[in-house]
């Protein structure tokens, strides 16, 4: 249907279709974080992926974040030569590996195997890591960015749900220190190997159908050399080089609550903690996320507001857990708490709250991220950028976490965690105080990017023509 009058540009109305829209794409991604990711973290979220030695397992998991940090690095040149939908299906093959090499770890007390397959890993999830982060800051509508970056969170966290009711299941008679059952990896090993089919449902960015009508642009050039210098313009940006140390914080716990998990916990008591950090996760991220959106206050207050909750609610968190782990070190006989022991609510709370902080600022961190995009092409760079340092963080994290206790014992980790908190609070500080000003006046909706990318589209697709993606007409759908 095409419509035209004497005064104006033609108009083109299309009708939206299902699997081309914000949502069914989002949906697509965040399967695929239950999937892989999700069952990842709910492994690891046991400590030590669940084993009963979580020190060579952590030592493993460093070697996958470096390998992440250089697919990060060059990875943007691999997407534009084929294809967001087709990296993004390449970058869940090695998910199911990993977790049969934990089996096999497990089962036959096998070491080489989990090496040879955090190597595989490393590629496969950096590409994943890159695309996973691109997708959900480029797809979705402005304005409902922060709701679909707690779907996308959230999802990932249902993953660990499941993998927590799965292992609580199996693991439930199970009053002692060691490893989970090996029934479990089963489990996750069949549930990881669907996620490549799945990832082939995503469209492209250059199909999808938003329902403000704005395009989603996606502009990498496929030279290397002009990728690695407009990367190199990206870093160079005021705002990145300040926001670098919160990128490389933002994870760095990770290995520490983990590793915490393990060491104070019976096998069962493990994966219900894990089971109900979840859940609080979902319910905290959703909350964020809604109040991120909400277009009330402006852009700024929504900023300052949250990184000043979060940076709270975080430092109070790292001073509680080194109470606590303090408290662990100085006895005779550390603990090994059930849940039906006294003291394993104040133990607990260490791990829950840990998670839901960690996931609180890495889900305020990408809506942070996609305020300060600029145009399509640095969509791809910027997540690279986070994933990139991200993975650096976490490959150091991982590192100090796989040193024995009796040479460097937990209160120490959370101290190095403590001290790279502190020290990014006011770099990010800076670019958070200025974000959502425009020619100093505080906006109420994020249009930097898409200024630019409608201008890029319409200069491409040249004066006289509009098209309105609508399901019922063209009234827009906003």
């Amino acid at each position: 249907m095409a419509t035209s009058t004497q005064d104006g540009p033609s108009t083109q109305v299309h009708r939206r279709v299902w699997y081309r829209t914000t949502m069914f794409n989002l949906t697509v991604v965040s399967a695929c974080a239950f999937i892989a990711p999700g069952l990842w973290a709910a492994m690891n979220g046991l400590g030590g992926a669940g084993s009963a030695d979580p020190y060579y397992v952590n030592s493993a998991n460093s070697v996958i974040f470096c390998l992440q940090f250089l697919v990060c690095i060059f990875g943007s040149s691999i997407i534009a030569n084929i294809g967001l939908k087709w990296a993004f299906a390449f970058g869940m093959v090695g998910f199911p590996v990993y977790a049969a090499s934990i089996y096999c770890n497990v089962k036959y007390n096998n070491t080489w195997y989990i090496m040879f397959a955090c190597v595989i890993d490393g590629i496969s999830s950096g590409i994943f890591w890159l695309t996973e982060g691109a997708i959900v800051l480029a797809y979705p509508e402005k304005h409902r960015r922060g709701k679909y970056l707690a779907y996308w969170l959230a999802s990932r966290i249902v993953g660990q749900m499941v993998g927590g009711f799965v292992t609580v299941g199996v693991n439930a008679g199970n009053a002692e220190k060691g490893h989970i059952s090996v029934q479990t990896y089963l489990v996750f090993i069949s549930i990881q190997s669907i996620g490549p089919f799945v990832a082939t449902m995503l469209s492209p960015p250059e199909k999808v159908q938003r329902a403000d009508m704005t395009p989603v642009v996606v502009n990498i050039p496929k030279s290397l050399k002009t990728e690695l210098i407009a990367m190199w313009h990206l870093l160079c940006r005021r705002e990145i080089i300040l926001l670098l140390p919160m990128i490389f914080q933002s994870v760095f716990s990770e290995a520490f609550f983990s590793t915490y998990n393990a060491t104070y916990f019976t096998v069962r008591a493990r994966a219900l903690t894990s089971l109900v950090a979840s859940t609080c996760v979902i319910i905290s991220n959703f909350a964020l996320g809604f109040f991120l959106d909400w277009r009330k206050p402006s852009i700024n207050m929504r900023a300052k507001a949250s990184f000043s909750f979060i940076y709270a609610f975080e430092m109070s968190l790292y001073i509680y857990a080194m109470i606590v782990t303090k408290d662990y070190e100085s006895r005779a006989d550390a603990p090994v708490l059930d849940w039906v022991d006294s003291g394993f609510g104040r133990g607990a709370c260490v791990y829950i709250l840990m998670l839901v902080g960690f996931n609180l600022m890495y889900d305020y961190l990408y809506w942070l991220i996609g305020t300060i995009n600029r145009d399509g092409g640095d969509i791809i760079r910027l997540s690279a950028v986070v994933r990139g340092v991200e993975s650096c963080g976490q490959a150091i994290s991982y590192g100090i976490n796989s040193i024995d206790q009796a040479r460097f014992p937990l209160s120490g980790a959370v101290a190095v965690n403590l001290s790279f908190f502190a020290a990014c609070i006011i770099p990010s500080a800076f670019v958070i105080w200025e974000v959502g000003i425009i020619n100093e006046v505080k906006v109420h909706s994020i249009v930097q990017d898409e200024i630019d990318d409608a201008a890029a589209m319409t200069e491409a697709a040249g004066p006289l023509t509009t098209e309105i993606w609508n399901e019922n007409g063209p009234k827009s759908d906003d």
